[in-house]
């Protein structure tokens, strides 16, 4: 009995769906990661990547950790992005941007090696006593075993250890092929080699990854994994996409690194992203080993730009046939996947979010609606406690916006409220956001209150942007919530911009409208 109960603390048993487009820290902040991987290190599952929330080329290499795949905590830059240095080297066009970072454990010296993509010859190299934090810039650079001379550059790669032996698999782009009006803007192809022991390089011979075809898939194959599973080390790929929304999904096979290489096409556009790597997940119990397969759902974004922060995750597990092939990969939005994994360790699991009073909630299949400006929104709930109402946050984005967000926290007495002319609410407190305040990520905008509130009070929460390009926000839609007018709490309302009095042809339509069913992403703390 003591013994199965070690075990049952070991282990975590979690749930991926496809609805689920959107994951949060514990603070409630969308998770803000592109080009990101899903590593175990350090006894946790830590998720790293480039954030885009602060609109730049580079804004930084940022983790997140989390013990069973689905709450995680923010641990902040692996380094300080903003030194001359560091900026220099990681904001140059056409240098890579210190993108598709990877980290692998160097167990000859007992650290961390950070690889990120930074102009020739191959990687700029980082290390640190821990996985999450504290690297520190090393001179040398890693070479690859084939990048001739002029314009070649190794691009996109991966770098992962499997049974103690480090591998890089890396794009080489032929800046030779550059030139067509519209498509491809380059050819690149994949290369497999081994890494030195100290995970600082690489060593002997190159492996081409290609297949019998020779097509263009070949060599348009970027993004690339590493991954083992029974005989076969797998390659998993996209082809060429910047930052698109859906490109192929290719995986090579092979039982040598030296080749043949087998290929398939396993979804035809990623269901609407970009392939980011694969988790090995280790079955808990002694079974067989899980593949977690992990997308930047870029369709997902409201807002424009080639590096945009307002997208989604695909965390989806891979399933596979008795000859190593793998099946296709499933991209409707009700399929689920459940699996079993150990449990990681050290991460705490409080936040701001996760511990308010009153919340939306964090794992919904949330939807982002740009609806600021042309709409002004009011979310209602009802406080479970009796205390100071010391907080509420809610997520917000934006792309440049051009004037101030007004958030106002007040309480009102019914629903009926939103309906009367000329009603006054009490405000409890009202602050003003500049432009320069909001991500463009789902960032949690943070309001300050302290004040008294007791319980069942109608509170609420009034969003009015004053910019002419839109905001967003993240909505979860339930078609069993009906509203009440005399009973409901939590309800979302709105009116358009400017519209201020009775509509309908009778005259009697007051221009506030209830968004049934419908409910932004928000939380409250009350002390």
């Amino acid at each position: 009995m003591w013994t199965f109960s070690i075990r049952l603390l070991l282990l975590s048993v979690t749930t991926f769906s496809n609805a689920i487009h959107y994951q949060f820290d514990t603070d409630g902040n969308a998770i803000d990661l592109t080009s990101a991987k899903i590593d175990h290190l350090g006894g946790t599952y830590v998720w790293y990547g480039l954030p885009f929330g602060c609109g730049q080329a580079f804004c930084g290499i940022t983790s997140y950790s989390s013990s069973d795949l689905q709450t995680w905590h923010f641990n902040g830059f692996l380094f300080d992005p903003n030194t001359t240095a560091i900026q220099t080297l990681c904001s140059a066009p056409l240098s890579g941007n210190c993108g598709r970072p990877h980290i692998v454990y160097s167990k000859q010296n007992n650290n961390y090696v950070l690889w990120v993509n930074q102009a020739s010859p191959g990687y700029l190299l980082f290390t640190s006593n821990n996985p999450t934090s504290g690297y520190t810039m090393l001179q040398d650079r890693a070479l690859v075993g084939f990048q001739p001379p002029g314009p070649f550059q190794a691009g996109d790669f991966s770098v992962q250890t499997i049974n103690g032996t480090g591998y890089l698999a890396y794009s080489l782009i032929d800046f030779t092929t550059t030139g067509a009006s519209i498509w491809p803007p380059f050819n690149q192809s994949i290369y497999f080699q081994e890494l030195t022991p100290t995970m600082l390089n690489t060593t002997g011979s190159v492996s081409h990854v290609v297949s019998t075809a020779l097509d263009l898939v070949d060599f348009e194959a970027e993004s690339p994994d590493i991954f083992q599973r029974g005989d076969y080390f797998y390659i998993s790929a996209s082809n060429t996409c910047g930052f698109c929304t859906g490109t192929l999904l290719i995986v090579y096979r092979s039982k040598s690194i030296a080749g043949p290489w087998k290929r398939q096409i396993i979804s035809a556009d990623t269901c609407g992203g970009q392939t980011t790597g694969v988790l090995s997940l280790p079955s808990p119990s002694g079974g067989p080993t899980s593949y977690l397969h992990i997308a930047d759902l870029v369709n997902s974004a409201p807002l424009s730009g080639t590096r945009n922060a307002a997208h989604g995750h695909q965390l989806q597990l891979l399933s596979f046939n008795h000859d190593g092939t793998i099946n296709e990969l499933t991209c409707s939005p009700t399929q689920t996947f459940t699996v079993s994994l150990r449990r990681g360790s050290n991460v705490s699991s409080t936040g701001r979010a996760t511990s308010a009073t009153d919340t939306s909630g964090e794992l919904a299949s949330w939807t982002p609606t740009c609806n600021l400006p042309t709409s002004q929104l009011y979310q209602t709930w009802a406080s479970s406690k009796t205390g100071t109402l010391s907080e509420v946050g809610v997520n917000v984005a934006g792309d440049a916006p051009t004037g101030n967000l007004t958030l106002t926290i007040f309480r009102y007495q019914s629903n009926r409220d939103f309906f009367t002319p000329h009603y006054i609410w009490e405000t409890l407190t009202t602050v003003t956001i500049p432009p320069s305040n909001i991500s463009q990520a789902f960032a949690v905008v943070r309001v300050p209150v302290g004040k008294a509130v007791a319980e069942g009070d109608r509170l609420g929460l009034a969003l009015v942007s004053l910019s002419v390009t839109p905001m967003c926000v993240l909505i979860k839609t339930s078609k069993d919530v009906m509203f009440d007018v005399e009973t409901s709490t939590r309800t979302l309302f709105a009116n358009g911009a400017g519209q201020v009095s009775l509509r309908g042809r009778d005259g009697t339509k007051p221009p506030v409208n209830v968004m049934a069913g419908q409910e932004i992403k928000w939380y409250a703390i009350v002390v």
